[in-house]
C-alpha cells in the first residue's frame, strides 16, 4: 500500500534533482551506474529530442518522484536517493503545438521494468506517432471515428483514406506525409480508423461502391465526400490520446 510522503523529504527531492539532473554529454552510450539513472530520447530516425520530460517515480510511496529534462542531445541524468529504499520507474513525455493543437505524447520505453539506487539504470525512450504500446494499452497513434446516422450500414466494412492536407508535407515529428488507408475496426463499441500518426490530412470513406458522406459531430458544417482531419479531444480520452469524430451517411 502506497504511503503520503512527508513535504521534507519532498523538498529535498527537489533539492537532489536541481543538484544532479545535468545531462551527460558523452555520445557514447553509457552503462546504469550505482545511484543514477540516465537515458537518451530519439525519434524514430534516431535524432535526439530535446525538452522531453522524464519522471523517475517510486513504486511504493505516494506522490514522491524526481524530473528531469533532455538537452539538445537527447540526454538526461537523475540521482536517486537512498531514502526512501526500494524501487524506481521510468516514463518520458513530450509536449508538442501543431495545427492549432497542444499534444502530449507518451514516449516509448526501451525498457520498463523497475530499478533501485543501488543498481542504477539505463531508461531510454522513443519518440514514435504510431504502433502499439507496451502491454497492449493501446496505441500511440490517434484515432477517427465513426457514427452511423439515418443508415444501417456495416461499420466494419469501411475503409478510410488518408491523404496530407494540401501545404503539409510533414507529420508533427517531421517525418514525411505519406497516403495510406485503413480499416474501420469495432473498439469496445466504437467503430474507428485506429493508430494514425499525427498530422492534418483530408479523409474519404468508402464502402464497396457506394458514396459515403461525412459529418463532423462537433461542427456545425454540410455532408460531404472528403474532409479535413485535425485530431483533438473528443469524448472521454486519456491523458495523451487524440481522437476526431464524424457521422457517416450513404
Amino acid at each position: 500500500m502506497k504511503r503520503k510522503i512527508y513535504p521534507i523529504l519532498l523538498f529535498a527531492y527537489g533539492s537532489v534533482l536541481m543538484a544532479c539532473s545535468k545531462t551527460d554529454q558523452n555520445p557514447e552510450a553509457p552503462g546504469p551506474e550505482k545511484g543514477r539513472v540516465q537515458g537518451r530520447i530519439t525519434d524514430v530516425k534516431n535524432n535526439p529530442v530535446k525538452n522531453a520530460r522524464i519522471t523517475i517515480e517510486h513504486t511504493v510511496w505516494y506522490n514522491s518522484y524526481l524530473l528531469a529534462t533532455s538537452n539538445n542531445e537527447g540526454r538526461y541524468q537523475v540521482s536517486l536517493p537512498g531514502d526512501p529504499a526500494g524501487d524506481w520507474t521510468a516514463k518520458a513525455q513530450l509536449t508538442k503545438t501543431a495545427y492549432g493543437q497542444t499534444y502530449q505524447f507518451d514516449l516509448e520505453p526501451e525498457q520498463t521494468g523497475a530499478f533501485n539506487q543501488a543498481s542504477g539504470a539505463v531508461r531510454n525512450f522513443k519518440w514514435k506517432l504510431n504502433g502499439p504500446r507496451p502491454g497492449g494499452t493501446g496505441f500511440y497513434g490517434a484515432h477517427v471515428d465513426l457514427y452511423t446516422f439515418g443508415t444501417d450500414l456495416d461499420l466494419t466494412k469501411v475503409k478510410v483514406s488518408f491523404t496530407p492536407f494540401p501545404g503539409e508535407t510533414l507529420l508533427i515529428d517531421g517525418t514525411a506525409a505519406a497516403s495510406f488507408e485503413r480499416s474501420v475496426e469495432d473498439m469496445a463499441g466504437t467503430f474507428m480508423a485506429k493508430d494514425v500518426p499525427i498530422g492534418k490530412y483530408t479523409i474519404k470513406a468508402t464502402y464497396g461502391g457506394k458514396k459515403l458522406l461525412l459529418n463532423n459531430r462537433h461542427a456545425d458544417d454540410a455532408s460531404e465526400e472528403t474532409k479535413t482531419v485535425v485530431f483533438g479531444k473528443y469524448g472521454y480520452l486519456g491523458e495523451t490520446e487524440y481522437n476526431i469524430e464524424f457521422y457517416i451517411t450513404e
